[in-house]
């Protein structure tokens, strides 16, 4: 490859814009150009597995950072015989140095998020990407070692499929599943389908079909209803360090790493998570009862057992067995988080917050708060702004 040795160096990235996981990367290696300041970007307009960019052959740059996603832009990189960083798990051009989310372990905590809200049940929704494909094995395999089966479904996503008709058959494949059970999916807009169609087969979210995504996208997460749980990559640190093994690349050093898995940040717990997984269908239709009404202000226990075929005494005695709380501890949970919510997301007033979570008033809000965490509303909001 070309060892190119100028001041500044033209680089191309041939990188997605249109989501949260690309802007990530992308960010990233801002973040390590802006710290040197000699490198000039193009930065055109790509989408994943597009035909190939056929202005690469006669652009005169130094070096390439892409996702290489088929073999007719793999062909295109090795023609241009440029330092090339390839952000893809197709690893379609054997040799170069590519960096990569790390799937077993996005896996991992995937799994061990549904096994911790008690989750006997599993399944895995994905595409035909290389990447969804060994996220899916990494999970099934992880399950099968615990002896647990995973029901799979892979959803094509492509010009050629009807979606429509996708949709449907997502909603078939759902109906066929015991309950309750987590499904990972494999990143977070087929998460929203998974949701949607749950919905329109008539199961409960998350109390019988409980969902996790990849991504953390904040406009997916937030539109899903049920919001999006969601695995969060390190995107960040993905683009910087494609960006400094390019600049190696670039300089002629040799000892740069070829195989680089990058591991995620942790999960953002929302609501298409948020329930334990309860065989009970009385106390499942309870519990997603109690969190659509929580923070109405009108919310009574007794709602429930109009609908409910049990005493107030057994109905609450199972709610303890099957959830570890009573109803209005488990009230006053879900309260709080949406308190912890309003408070970290938003500049409303604490009137405005405690208007838009079902409180008279402010002093009785406020006293909940600090009981349950220990700190003031006010207190909250100001620990979270210094962390971020």
């Amino acid at each position: 490859m070309k060892n190119i040795s100028k001041s500044r160096h033209r680089v191309a990235l041939l990188l997605e814009t249109s989501n949260e996981y690309s802007r990530g990367i992308i960010k990233g290696i801002y973040g390590y150009i802006k710290e040197r300041d000699q490198w000039d970007v193009h930065l055109g307009e790509y989408s994943r597995g597009e035909p190939n960019p056929e202005w690469l052959l006669s652009w005169k740059g130094d070096g390439i950072i892409a996702r290489i996603e088929n073999m007719a832009i793999a062909e295109l990189v090795k023609n241009c015989n440029l330092p090339t960083i390839d952000m893809s798990s197709a690893n379609l051009v054997p040799g170069i140095p590519w960096v990569e989310t790390d799937d077993n372990f996005i896996a991992k905590m995937a799994l061990d998020h549904l096994i911790e809200c008690g989750f006997k049940n599993f399944g895995y929704v994905g595409t035909g990407f290389n990447w969804s494909e060994w996220r899916a094995k990494h999970f099934i395999d992880m399950l099968k070692i615990k002896g647990i089966h995973c029901y799979s479904h892979n959803f094509a996503i492509n010009q050629k499929i009807n979606l429509i008709e996708e949709q449907k058959n997502m909603e078939s494949w759902l109906t066929t599943l015991p309950k309750p059970i987590g499904i990972f999916s494999a990143y977070d807009q087929l998460g929203r389908l998974i949701i949607d169609a749950s919905h329109k087969a008539g199961f409960l979210v998350p109390e019988e079909v409980a969902v996790i995504g990849v991504d953390n996208d904040p406009l997916i997460c937030e539109l899903c209803s049920p919001s999006l749980t969601s695995v969060i990559p390190d995107t960040y640190k993905t683009g910087y360090t494609a960006a400094r093994l390019l600049d190696k690349l670039m300089k002629g050093q040799k000892d740069v790493q070829i195989t680089n898995f990058i591991a995620p940040l942790g999960i953002e717990k929302r609501r298409s998570t948020d329930s334990m997984a309860i065989e009970d269908p009385h106390i499942s239709k309870a519990m997603h009862y109690i969190y659509e009404h929580a923070n109405t202000g009108t919310f009574d226990i007794n709602d429930i057992l109009n609908f409910v075929p049990m005493t107030r005494r057994v109905f609450e005695k199972r709610f303890l067995t099957f959830v570890g709380r009573t109803p209005y501890k488990e009230l006053q949970r879900i309260r709080v988080n949406r308190l912890k919510e309003l408070l970290g997301q938003t500049d409303l007033s604490l009137l405005d917050i405690a208007e838009k979570s079902g409180f008279d008033h402010v002093s009785y809000m406020s006293y909940l708060f600090k009981r349950e965490t220990g700190i003031t509303p006010m207190a909250y909001r100001k620990k979270i702004m210094t962390a971020t």
